[in-house]
């Protein structure tokens, strides 16, 4: 009796007060709910709303809460609803109750907490629906009303796109949200959405065209505290905090902000200048600056040119002289090489490790080829494909394709400079390292009515899914910017047109992902699903760590039967340690952990047994250990047989991918054919992925 009265005293106490909050822009707890220990228990945990205050820009906010109990939480989860008429995905972030202790965001002792919320709409009263997670297991929703102030754009040019065409409800895309690399006005990166709205700025006071999404943050080129001189790096979280992280002016450093900074092996690949070189080196460094490995191509090509008996002198540049122009880079985990992109010469591979040439891709009507000791390098070109010129952004594509945007421009420096274009076009090579071939797999052409000559991007989201930024147009005299979407189908999805004054707007544009990232104290960098494909080698599938979930669409045998075992392989910025794992199944699947972890230095590796198929499961790191933090960290993996393109449903354009491949040899560019994961491709895995169609992730 006691039980029930205190309960309808809540009811009518909650009901008299909604009205209240609701006035003040607060609203009180919509879904509560709980599970209890028995049917006579209820949960003691709570959330109450506090009040909320305005971030470093309109795009963030911060709510407040008190918990009761004070320790009581596990997580909480924040959503930004999309405006009406939007076709994004929300605006999602978990932070863990370790994470925002970290942060100086929840006190324990007093049951005080801040919740960042980021990705908001500026001038607009925004839905913002907050989940608290408990120790004792129960949940609380509440739905918060976040009103912000208008956005002053300092560049003038991002509110309001031409939009040649918008987005619709009837079309897919991958990826909702693009991280713009800039250096007007007075914040950077912008961030937007694929409707062409602002949801984040860099609240810098500074800008940069170096900056990368990595690590759950920014890392941006940037001066540092008693010098203007751009010599370091900083990080800039999400809720708009910026740290100064590390300068490099005591190894030669004169500039990180050049060009780009891109995802390495291990860390970040800063493309500097030096007291000796002009673009012409890159840096490797860790998440806390820390230089891991040194690239001087100057050296490396000097090196090979006199083994090759000429005079690098004739070729190589030094001091302030731009005779490499490197603007981009990536790592191809396949082969264990470094790509880059010298826009005055070539796109050149060198092993990771040694740094020795492997191949080089470019204009032989440029100055390059008139070396021996270079022309050696030179992959050959089929009659249907054409040489990169001027070319920046490369990439490694989920098929391990070689993808950049050639910009079509001639030299500046080195002579002959070689050929031009009329027009600008993104490229995906497939590289035959065996034979020396490169053989152009994709291209956009675009009519051949778009020439941007210097700058511009093009990157893969989900396979076949591209985001391409033309950064240099002239359109009917005046500088433009341009951004196209393609979905998988090469559909243009939406194209959105900016002013700029040279390549200021968006010299590079990248798809990113801030739908279900997850924050915890220790941060993991990466995660794979590994299989072995018998005496073909072990093959990974990436599990991205926030967005859309990776999906593994492998097994073990012909019959695929139910069960099925998978192995995940989490690597982080430091080496932990760990209490153990445990696998949580989507609803109606089934899936545990076989064993406890293994932990290698950074590595953690999770073995998985009695997993079900077409599901989405979370794999949960317990007490990882960084020796900063410990953390339990969730890493998310959808299981599909069959779904070859990794787009969540198998049909006839799986059966169809798995049957062109039928027959050739394993490579990093065909293993998902290989569904049986027996090292070979034949009429069992096309059997299989038949046996499959229809089938689709919930």
């Amino acid at each position: 009796m006691k039980l029930t009265a205190f309960l309808s005293l809540f009811v009518a106490l909650n009901t008299f007060l909604n009205p209240f909050f609701s006035a003040i822009g607060l609203r009180t707890a919509q879904n509560p709910t709980s599970k209890p220990a028995n049917s006579f228990s209820v949960s003691s945990s709570s959330a109450m709303i506090t009040g909320q205050s305005a971030g470093p820009t309109p795009f963030i906010a911060q709510i407040n809460a008190t918990l009761s109990p004070a320790n009581s939480l596990k997580s909480v989860q924040f959503s930004v609803t999309p405006k009406a008429g939007s076709v994004t995905r929300p605006v999602s972030a978990t932070y863990s109750s370790n994470y925002l202790q970290s942060r100086g965001y929840l006190n324990t002792g007093t049951g005080n907490v801040f919740v960042p919320v980021f990705g908001l709409y500026a001038n607009f009263s925004n839905t913002v629906v907050l989940n608290f997670l408990f120790t004792d297991g129960s949940s609380q929703q509440n739905t918060v009303a976040v009103s912000t102030a208008d956005w002053t754009d300092s560049c003038g040019v991002y509110k309001n796109p031409t939009v040649l065409q918008a987005r619709t409800g009837s079309t897919t895309l991958s990826y909702d949200y693009i991280m713009i690399k800039n250096d007007c006005g007075s914040q950077s990166p912008v961030i937007i959405d694929t409707d062409g709205a602002v949801r984040w700025v860099g609240p810098t006071g500074f800008v940069s065209l170096s900056s990368i999404f990595f690590a759950d943050g920014i890392y941006i080129s940037s001066p540092t505290p008693s010098s203007s001189a751009p010599t370091g790096i900083s990080r800039i979280e999400f809720d708009g905090i910026l740290t100064f992280v590390h300068d490099y002016s005591n190894i030669g450093v004169t500039s990180t902000g050049h060009h780009n900074i891109d995802p390495g092996r291990q860390g970040m690949l800063l493309e500097v200048n030096t007291t000796t070189q002009t673009e012409s080196v890159i840096v490797e460094v860790d998440t806390s600056g820390n230089v891991l490995k040194t690239w001087n191509f100057a050296n490396i090509i000097s090196q090979a040119m006199t083994a090759g008996g000429d005079d690098p002198t004739q070729f190589v540049g030094t001091g302030s002289q731009d005779w490499f122009h490197n603007n981009a880079a990536t790592y191809r985990k396949s082969d264990n090489t470094l790509i880059v992109s010298s826009r005055e010469n070539f796109v050149i591979a060198v092993d990771y490790d040694t740094q020795a040439i492997k191949w080089i891709l470019g204009d032989p009507t440029k100055k390059w080829y008139q070396f021996a000791s270079l022309r050696a390098y030179a992959l050959t070109l089929d009659a249907n494909s054409l040489p990169p010129i001027g070319q920046h952004a490369v990439s490694i594509t989920a098929d391990d394709n070689l993808l950049l945007f050639d910009d079509g421009f001639q030299s500046f420096f080195q002579n002959p400079p070689g050929a031009s274009r009329s027009y600008s076009a993104p490229r995906k090579y497939r590289i035959d390292t065996q034979a020396k071939t490169a053989t152009e797999v994709w291209n956009y052409p675009n009519g051949q009515s778009l020439f941007s000559n210097i700058c511009s991007s093009v990157y893969e989201d989900e396979p076949l899914n591209y985001l391409i930024d033309y950064a240099h147009l002239i359109v009917s005299g005046t500088g433009a910017a341009e951004l196209i979407a393609l979905d998988n189908a090469s559909n243009k999805i939406f194209d959105y047109r900016y002013a700029t004054s040279g390549c200021s707007t968006m010299w590079n544009a990248i798809p990113i992902h801030l739908e279900h990232m997850v924050f915890t104290s220790v941060v993991p960098l990466s995660a794979v699903s590994r299989k072995r494909h018998g005496s073909a080698g072990t093959y990974d599938i990436n599990l991205p760590l926030s967005g859309t979930a990776g999906i593994e669409c492998r097994t073990e045998g012909a019959a695929g039967g139910a069960a099925r075992n998978y192995q995940v392989v989490v690597t982080f910025a430091r080496p932990i340690d760990i209490n153990g794992a445990t696998a949580t199944p989507g609803s109606g699947g089934t899936a545990s952990v076989s064993g406890p972890p293994s932990v290698s230095g950074n590595q953690v590796t999770v073995n998985l047994t009695n997993v079900s198929n077409a599901q989405t499961l979370t794999v949960n790191l317990l007490g990882v250990n960084d020796s900063i933090n410990t953390d339990d960290v969730p890493v998310r993996l959808s299981i599909l047989v069959g779904d070859t393109t990794g787009d969540g449903f198998v049909n006839s354009s799986d059966i169809a991918q798995t049957q062109s491949q039928s027959g050739q040899v394993l490579s990093a560019s065909n293993f998902r054919e290989d569904v049986t994961a027996n090292g070979l491709i034949n009429s069992s895995d096309i059997a299989l992925v038949q046996s499959k169609s229809g089938t689709a992730l919930p």
